[in-house]
C-alpha cells in the first residue's frame, strides 16, 4: 500500500502564508509611517490619514481571516483587498496633486479622528495624532524615503498588497474545492 505524499506547500498553506506576509507587511507600514512621523518630523495631510486607515483595515481584515475558514476566509481577503485598492487610489490621488501642485501646494481639508485625545492617557495627544493630518496634500506627497516619494511607495505598497490578497484568496478556494 503507497502512502500518499504531502507537498511542502499545499494551496492552502501558500495562501495563509501570503496572508501572513500581507499582515506583516502592513504593520511594517504602520510601523514605518509612526517613524517617519514622530522621528523624522513628517506632518500627515488629510489623505497621508486616510490612506493609514485603510492600511490599518488592511491588516484588521487580513488578521481576522486568520480565524475563520473557507468561504468567509476568502470574502475577508478581498474586502482586504478592497481597502488595499482604496489606499492605492488615496495614494495616486496625493501623487497627482503633488505632480501638478507642487509648484503652489494649497492646504488640503484637515481631518482628525480622534478629536479629543485625552482617552488614550498620557499619550493621548501624540496617539490622537496619528489619525489627524492637515497642511498641503501635494507637500506631503512630495517627501522622499529612499530618494523616491512616499506616495510612490505607498501606491506600489497597497497595489502590491491587493494582488498577493487575491492570490491568496485564489489559492484558498482552489485548495476549498479539493
Amino acid at each position: 500500500m503507497e502512502r500518499p505524499t504531502r507537498r511542502f506547500l499545499s494551496p492552502a498553506r501558500l495562501s495563509g502564508l501570503i496572508a501572513v506576509l500581507v499582515a506583516s507587511a502592513a504593520a511594517g507600514a504602520f510601523v514605518l509611517v509612526l517613524w517617519l512621523q514622530f522621528a523624522r518630523g513628517y506632518e500627515p495631510c488629510s489623505l497621508c490619514v486616510y490612506q493609514r486607515l485603510a492600511n490599518v483595515a488592511v491588516l484588521l481584515i487580513v488578521v481576522m481571516g486568520f480565524f475563520w475558514a473557507g468561504a468567509a476566509r476568502r470574502g475577508l481577503w478581498m474586502l482586504a483587498s478592497v481597502y488595499a485598492l482604496a489606499g492605492a487610489g488615496l495614494a495616486g490621488w496625493q501623487w497627482h496633486l503633488s505632480a501638478i501642485a507642487s509648484h503652489a501646494p494649497e492646504a488640503c481639508t484637515a481631518v482628525d479622528i480622534f478629536p479629543s485625545g485625552g482617552s488614550f492617557g498620557p499619550w493621548g495627544k501624540e496617539a490622537a495624532s496619528v489619525f489627524s493630518g492637515q497642511g498641503s496634500c501635494a507637500a506631503a506627497g512630495a517627501r522622499t524615503l529612499a530618494g523616491w516619494p512616499v506616495t510612490h511607495w505607498s501606491l506600489v505598497f497597497f497595489l502590491t498588497c491587493a494582488v498577493l490578497l487575491w492570490l491568496a484568496q485564489w489559492l484558498s478556494g482552489r485548495q476549498d474545492r479539493r
